[in-house]
């Protein structure tokens, strides 16, 4: 059945490029969860009458209209969508997809530009691949710290050079929209709980998310644990025993949606391990971290020489509180110190914010900027 609206998909993006003649910029996301990190500036640029406007996915699940009449347009995961990314023909395709060019799908000659749009605000050389944006020709950066890891890599390396823009995180900004209209939400014994995902095959999430989710629910916290769409990947059997053996009780809740919101607005704190999740919630909720120390996310087999601090390590030592995970039994001790640290140390966000430049206002509208001035500078 897939196939089929694949095929239908495949067909209404040739009608749409054929009968549209206007400068097409073209967004494509893995899947519904990917959505909100696109979702501001394909709304602000849908507004653009000299431009054509593009949604392609890879989700049945995400078909909603976007506002503008801008229809998504599904094109599966297999034979349609390396068609079209193979003879796609735009000025821009924008993505959050790392990698291109190292999988299946592909560069286009028929594209002009291939632009980066993060869905992280964490650094760009421990936790992505060596090449992850090797294949771009523009990216759209959270702030100068990502810039100039981006370029010190480009001469380490011998990167081909990239238009780097710090235009800051648009999904930071999505977030920061959606906790002022839920302000008073917060619940003090709601525990979030967002494991990353890891290639490697020992990770925290597999291993001991049953028992972290176990223990919170044992000391009457109500526990919501929010999966990466990589983890729904990669982790079936984890997810598995943990939706056989704890959906029962009524103080958990599972959250495999990432575009609802609610579960970060409720939560009083938020449980993880290695992803960049962290910096989102302190920066846009101003709400504790506590980390479990477990194995080590390290993507970049190259990390060792690139002598650079990470911006999430940084926000781990001075305003976050960690512990091991063989203190698994003393995590209600943890969550109180984590709690009373966070009250002494939350200033300190505002300074890592100005120390990295990472950029908090008008992301969409700099990324708007940005596009058009590279559109029509000619």
């Amino acid at each position: 059945m897939s196939f089929f609206y694949a095929l239908l998909g495949f067909l209404s993006y040739l009608r749409l490029v054929r009968l549209n003649k206007n400068k097409k910029v073209i967004f494509f996301s893995e899947s519904k969860n990917y959505r909100n990190y696109l979702l501001n500036l394909i709304k602000i640029l849908g507004k653009e009458n000299n431009l054509s406007v593009i949604y392609l996915t890879s989700d049945l699940n995400d078909l909603k209209e976007i506002p503008n009449k801008i229809n998504p347009i599904y094109i599966g995961a297999g034979f349609f969508r390396i068609l079209i990314f193979t003879f796609i023909e735009c000025e821009m395709l924008i993505m959050t997809l790392t990698d291109l060019g190292n999988h299946e799908i592909k560069r286009s000659k028929n594209c002009k530009n291939y632009v980066y749009l993060f869905h992280s605000l964490v650094s760009t050389h421990k936790l992505y691949t060596h090449k992850a944006f090797e294949n771009y020709d523009i990216i759209l950066s959270n702030g100068e710290y990502q810039k100039r890891e981006l370029e010190i890599c480009e001469k380490l390396f011998k990167f081909k050079k990239k238009k780097i823009f710090n235009t800051g995180y648009i999904y930071l900004e999505h977030l920061i929209e959606n906790k002022i209209h839920n302000i008073n939400s917060s619940d003090e014994k709601k525990i979030l709980v967002a494991l990353s995902w890891n290639k490697s095959a020992k990770n925290l999430f597999d291993d001991y998310a049953e028992n972290i989710i176990k223990k919170l629910i044992d000391e009457k916290f109500h526990a919501i644990l929010r999966i990466h769409p990589e983890t729904l990947k990669r982790s079936n059997r984890a997810l598995k025993n943990i939706k056989k053996n704890l959906l029962k009780f009524n103080n958990f809740e599972l959250n495999t949606d990432l575009t609802n919101l609610k579960p970060i607005n409720d939560s009083s704190l938020l449980i993880t391990d290695n992803g960049g999740m962290a910096l989102e919630y302190f920066i846009a909720q101003k709400k504790p971290v506590l980390y479990i120390n477990y194995s080590e996310k390290i993507h970049n087999e190259f990390l060792e020489k690139i002598d650079l601090p990470t911006v999430e390590d940084r926000f781990k030592e001075d305003v976050g509180t960690a512990m091991q995970i063989d203190q698994l039994n003393e995590l209600k001790l943890f969550i109180k110190k984590t709690k009373d640290n966070f009250n002494k140390n939350k200033e300190k966000i505002n300074s890592l914010v100005l120390d990295n430049k990472i950029v908090l206002k008008n992301q969409s509208q700099n990324s708007k900027r940005i596009i058009l001035e590279l559109l029509f500078k000619n």
